[in-house]
């Protein structure tokens, strides 16, 4: 019976090893990125097996067991390093929502702006009918410059904000799902905000996510390198993946720096428990002073919102 048990577990163990060397397969055309996104889970998963190793003293079990769970754990003790500013006088709060196709309540909306003193709202996936509830809860009075519209389905995305915006076109701005751009004149300093709404990584879509992914970076890229820049919105992806750790390069996960740890804002609402980021905001050239979550009734996403320093 120890024998059967032990080869169970060592066949675990090597699996659990293969999910935890996925987090570097870059593929667009596998449910690779599924599992991915399930990196956390992975890494408790061999902690629970690292200790059962040790509960049946299997010498070699344990050190394959630990070195599988090693890798977890140091980008787990990585992801708690803080690296934040000061609050100035005026920081800017950038939020972004996925409303689940207008679902999400328009009260727990505007109550998060409000507690969070919101000055720019990404919204994503939101209606009309949505669009028209959140005006009639106050949201416009909160915030009331506006780009972008509001859709049928989960293509609509709007960018509202306290300041002026000037909308900003350009050619690598995929249009599959509206992903509107914008130059934000806060009284600190103007800065450029750009949605995201890329395609979830499902079977027939994968493809297409990838290569949203590799255009978000694309577009990041020309940017000028000088003008303080922010991506915020619904990626439908995670650290864990590849493609989305590329879009990040040469900017700050803004929950990354202030140590969150693991940061779960999706599902929502649902018989599985949260297990994943896919809401984020990332910046270049401006400070992070905090960063967090909020609870939004009605959708399946948790908004996700940083406190910026500009200037």
């Amino acid at each position: 019976m120890r024998t059967a048990t032990s080869r169970l577990l060592g066949v675990a163990i090597a699996l659990t090893g293969a999910a935890v060397a996925a987090r570097w397969w870059d593929t667009p055309r596998a449910r690779i990125p599924v599992l991915q996104s399930a990196f956390p889970v992975v890494g408790i998963v061999a902690g629970a097996l690292l200790l059962l190793a040790l509960l049946l003293r299997g010498r070699r079990l344990a050190v394959a067991a630990a070195l599988v769970a090693c890798v977890p754990a140091v980008l787990g003790v990585r992801a708690a390093l803080p690296d934040t500013v000061d609050a100035g006088p005026r920081d800017e709060v950038v939020m972004v929502s996925n409303l689940e196709i207008g679902s999400a309540d328009a009260a727990s909306v505007v109550r998060a702006v409000r507690d969070q003193r919101v000055t720019s709202l990404v919204l994503v996936e939101i209606t009309p009918d949505a669009a028209d509830r959140l005006r009639t809860a106050g949201l416009e009075k909160l915030l009331p410059y506006a780009v972008g519209s509001p859709q049928q389905g989960a293509e609509g995305t709007v960018i509202r904000s306290r300041h002026p915006l000037t909308t900003l076109h350009s050619a690598h701005v995929s249009r599959r799902f509206d992903q509107p751009v914008a130059r934000v004149h806060a009284d600190e300093g103007a800065y450029v905000l750009r949605a995201v709404h890329p395609y979830p990584p499902v079977p027939d879509l994968v493809a297409s996510w990838h290569r949203q992914l590799g255009e978000l970076a694309a577009w990041r890229d020309v940017q000028p390198a000088d003008e303080p820049l922010v991506m915020a919105g619904d990626f439908n992806a995670s650290a864990a993946h590849p493609a989305f750790r590329r879009v990040v390069r040469t900017m700050t996960d803004a929950h990354r720096a202030t140590g969150a740890g693991w940061v779960r804002t999706w599902p929502q609402g649902h018989t599985l428990p949260p297990f994943v980021q896919l809401d984020h905001v990332l910046v270049r050239r401006l400070g992070v002073v905090d960063a967090g979550v909020e609870q939004i009734d009605g959708t399946d996403h948790a908004a996700a919102w940083a406190r910026l320093r500009v200037g």
